[in-house]
């Protein structure tokens, strides 16, 4: 080790707490940078896992494959993987419930298709042999068929047959009730080994007439063990479900068109969301598609989330703004080692020209300063990245420990070594650039303008000058304080910039975050109920709100509850805001207001009570309470795109009244309106049961039409609006454009029981239904059933039960996924940038310690020496919130705008919460490590401080 080198590490040593100031500083970008690649393959990772789970691990499922030829996707280059599944075919299933699907489908396949279809084991094991199989759980909870684990169960297995066309049935077409039979029957008895959770879209489509069983087969097994041939089963169908290469996934239109002989450039266009296509290409494309060579079903999201290029649609864009977001992560991390570096410049200019006055050379200068950012990266970066690492393994473990037994899945930690190795490279390259920036400038000072420091502080005479409301307020100390910042203003422009930056990225980041989960609530909705009850009832039954709501609530395991009945109504030109009406004229091509369809809601006592507490409505018995805000699809003339926008409905304000319009049929429109009710609360059940997030009638058009109001007696009924909210009951969420009202049955009772209106015929038919938020939605709903089958006090009434509890748990995993990693973010920057403001603010006032104990030597009184303190918090404060706050809203807006360009589009929202949250952190900040810097000044000996050179 030569001289300059050996002086390099004294000086570090000496000098411990600019060193550990520097240290900490490429700790913490470091920090950044890892824990930002980290968690981002963390969730790609986990997004990928949960996506094969729900769905499979394939990207394309080809069905109507013979096994012959088989061989053509072994040996196809672009395809990395496969397995498969033979279809056995179809078995009538005895006492189930669902009319819509009343079949098992017997589906086999070998360990590999165990392995990576989307064979969810909930209790039990997966078949070993062609004796054992495994039931879906929704053979229960839908058609009410209880088998257990251990059961033997006899199936007569056949095709069905559809004799008005005289043709086979595929496996996914709808039942075709009286219009098909099973023909060419085969019994087989089978061992129920496991139960599992229903196979996603790919494996058994929501509309499919049988509930999938998966057997095991041997003559699969065979094939893919290599022991017998595919080409000596030629007549066998299989369904291949193939995993395509990384290079395939590329260009994966035209290898699937390819495999299905079409039309690579049509397919290619057909599933380009972003390209549209003329009838006529349309036209071609469906015929293609009716001789293509084998049906298929492309797993969309499991390719999206691989993240391969190119990418389309939202992910597209979201993959567009993540990038932007993490280049601003990057340049904060830059500029958090370079501030590290520029924090005690000034002192090392003076060292640097000591050195050059005892003989050193500007090469041995730059060479020193090199050797010394050397040293520190040797210790920061290794730590930094490190740190980023476990504080990202930490944040999945803990989540992973407190979510087990109620999240669908576990998070995965991953870590991407090429991404890693890329943030230690962009860590050295930045350290290395402000370090040859710093030695750039110590080359150049002369020894005695380095010793003496004048090319640091640098001021005009027109700066001098104090404003006279500085020395009013502050005194003497506030005097010096805005000199000083006026004559060393690059020490405090260097403080500012980093609380600028830190506030930057924080909002920014935050509104990105805030914007994904927009997106994801876009696309999912979520359901907040796991069971869903629809009622259907016979002519002239007076059915109890309050009875019904003991039954629902009645039963063990009931976190929350709402029974309701659903009466339509129409307003004849209600009171519009101007931006509802606009939309509402646009949407129905009228000039004119048109009349609206209220749904007013009765609620039992309790959830209405509940509700309007929840509302802040008091008095709420009194009349009905109005949603007053929906969100809406408005077209957006500067994107020329279709934007989510919430807006506000009607002028109505507490104390408004409403005139609702009904109609009162004769006796036959009003058996038939009743009839068409039981079967659309049917209807709409079996659509829930399959995995709809609402069920009930509900009428999204919201527009009522003249023939409609002016069928039958039409009379009307005034309903006084006793609140206005935003907020919905359980079960109401996504009702469109129907306006939402909702009353306790006593308040709806009094608009017709004082004759007040003139009228005392209510309105006939109306929709009940429950939702309820069980612990347990499978007991619910086997307890909710033996209660009312067979019991005569609900003889006159059909319940049709929906078990959403799969789905409500798999849009609460994707959710908390998001959250997770959303706010593990956040809380990573938040904490990097509060360390780098404190490391900023607490170095500065250690490294002017000198300059305060001079003050102080000369009379500055304490008081005077706070005030001055104070001053400077309050113009660091200011100016670097005026910067921040602006900068950070102006950045979030651009990632709005570019979210804009894509093939999604948003209305923008400033990140409130975040900006008021970071304007407070800020402010604490700076007051606290101020207060704590001065007092510790303050105890410091004057004279030991101003003759100490080592800081």
């Amino acid at each position: 080790m030569n001289l300059m080198k050996k002086l390099t590490l004294k000086n570090l040593k000496l000098n411990r707490k600019r060193t550990i100031v520097t240290i900490v500083g490429i700790i913490l970008a470091t920090a950044l940078l890892s824990a930002l690649v980290t968690l981002v393959s963390s969730f790609q990772y986990s997004m990928i896992e949960y996506q094969k789970q729900k769905d499979g691990d394939f990207h394309v499922k080809f069905s109507g494959v013979k096994m012959s030829e088989l061989s053509e996707f072994k040996n196809n280059r672009n395809i990395e993987s496969t397995f498969e599944t033979m279809g056995m075919g179809f078995a009538k299933l005895d006492g189930c419930k669902n009319e819509d699907k009343p079949y098992a489908y017997v589906m086999a396949t070998d360990e590999a298709g165990f392995e990576k279809g989307c064979f969810n084991l909930i209790e039990g094991r997966m078949a070993k042999n062609e004796d054992e199989i495994v039931i879906p759980r929704h053979l229960k909870t839908n058609g009410r068929i209880d088998i257990k684990v251990g059961d033997e169960i006899t199936l007569d297995i056949g095709k069905r047959y559809d004799s008005s066309t005289e043709s086979v049935i595929w496996e996914n077409i709808a039942y075709e009730h009286e219009a098909e039979t099973l023909t060419d029957t085969v019994t087989k008895q089978y061992k129920v080994v496991g139960i599992m959770e229903r196979p996603g879209y790919g494996m058994e489509d929501y509309s499919a007439a049988g509930y999938t069983f998966v057997t095991y087969s041997d003559e699969l097994a065979a094939i893919d063990n290599g022991t017998k041939s595919e080409e000596s089963e030629a007549d066998n169908t299989l369904t291949v479900y193939s995993r395509y290469t990384q290079k395939a996934l590329r260009n994966k239109d035209a290898v699937t068109a390819d495999i299905i002989g079409v039309d690579e450039k049509l397919f290619e266009k057909a599933n380009n969301s972003s390209v549209e296509m003329s009838a006529e290409e349309s036209d071609r494309f469906l015929k293609e598609m009716e001789n293509a060579k084998y049906d298929i079903y492309i797993n969309r999201f499991l390719i999206s989330y691989e993240c391969v290029f190119p990418i389309d649609g939202t992910f597209k864009a979201l993959f567009t703004v993540a990038t932007v977001v993490a280049l601003i992560i990057i340049l904060t991390s830059v500029y958090c080692i370079k501030n590290s570096f520029n924090i005690s410049i000034t002192e090392k200019i003076r060292q640097y020209g000591m050195l050059a006055s005892v003989g050193a050379t500007r090469r041995q200068i730059k060479s020193s300063v090199k050797t010394e950012a050397a040293m520190l990266g040797v210790v920061g970066i290794p730590v930094g990245t490190m740190s980023g690492i476990l504080a990202s393994l930490i944040l999945v473990k803990v989540v992973n420990a407190l979510s087990a037994g109620w999240l669908n899945f576990a998070l995965s930690f991953h870590t991407s070594l090429p991404a890693l190795i890329l943030a230690v490279i962009l860590s050295i390259a930045t350290i290395y650039f402000s370090a040859t920036g710093s030695a750039r400038r110590a080359a150049k000072v002369t020894p005695l303008e380095a010793i003496r420091n004048t090319k640091e502080i640098k001021i005009k005479s027109s700066k001098l000058k104090t404003p006279a409301i500085i020395g009013r307020i502050w005194g003497i100390g506030g005097v010096i304080s805005y000199k000083n910042i006026k004559r060393n203003n690059k020490k405090y422009r260097t403080t500012v910039t980093s609380i600028v930056i830190c506030s930057v990225t924080f909002i920014v980041i935050s509104y990105f975050m805030s914007m994904a989960f927009s997106m994801v609530g876009m696309s999912y909705a979520s359901a907040d109920y796991n069971i869903g009850i629809n009622m259907s009832y016979k002519k002239d039954i007076h059915i109890d709100i309050e009875k019904l709501s003991k039954l629902v609530s009645g039963i063990e395991g009931v976190d929350d509850y709402l029974v309701g009945a659903g009466y339509d109504f129409d307003v004849d030109k209600p009171e519009y805001t101007k931006e509802y009406g606009e939309y509402c004229r646009q949407l129905y091509d009228d000039s004119e207001d048109v009349s609206q369809m209220f749904l007013i809601t009765v609620l039992d006592d309790k959830s209405y009570d509940k509700y309007a507490s929840d509302a802040g409505i008091k008095n709420a018995a009194a009349g009905a309470i109005l949603v007053n805000k929906g969100t809406f699809d408005v077209y957006n003339e500067n994107s020329s795109k279709y934007v989510k926008k919430e807006m506000e409905l009607y002028k109505y304000k507490a104390g408004d009244t409403i005139e609702c319009g009904y109609n009162v049929y004769d006796d036959a429109s009003s058996d038939d309106n009743a009839a068409e009710g039981d079967t659309e609360s049917s209807t709409d059940d079996n659509n829930a049961v399959e995995g709809d997030t609402e069920s009930g009638t509900e009428d999204n058009s919201g527009y009522v039409d003249e023939e409609t109001i002016n069928n039958g007696v039409r009379k009307t009924v005034d309903v006084t609006i006793v609140g206005v909210t935003d907020k919905v009951p359980t079960g109401y969420k996504g009702y469109g454009n129907t306006t939402l009202l909702f009353m306790n049955q006593k308040g709806f009772e009094s608009l017709w029981g004082d004759g007040k209106n003139g009228n005392e015929i209510k309105p006939g038919y109306a929709s009940y239904s429950a939702y309820v938020v069980a612990e347990n939605a499978d007991e619910y709903q086997d307890t909710f059933e033996k209660e009312t089958e067979g019991n005569p006090e609900y003889s006159q009434i059909s319940f049709y039960v929906s078990n959403l509890d799969k789905q409500m748990r798999d849009e609460k995993s994707l959710f908390t996924l998001l959250g997770v990693f959303a706010y593990g973010l956040i809380v990573v920057i938040a904490l990097i940038g509060i360390t780098n403001i404190i490391n900023t603010l607490s170095t500065g006032m250690e490294l002017r310690s000198r300059e305060f104990a001079t003050l102080r030597s000369i009379g500055m009184t304490d008081k005077q020496f706070a005030g001055m303190v104070r001053l400077e918090s309050v113009f660091i404060s200011v100016k670097a919130l005026v910067i921040g706050v602006p900068l950070g809203i102006l950045i979030s807006y651009l990632l709005c705008v570019m979210m804009n360009r894509m093939d999604d589009a948003i209305i923008y929202e400033p990140p409130y919460k975040a900006i008021i949250l970071c304007i407070v952190v800020v402010i604490m900040l700076i007051y606290v490590i101020m207060k704590l810097s001065m007092t510790k000044l303050r105890h410091n000996n004057i004279i030991e401080t101003i003759k100490n050179e080592n800081l």
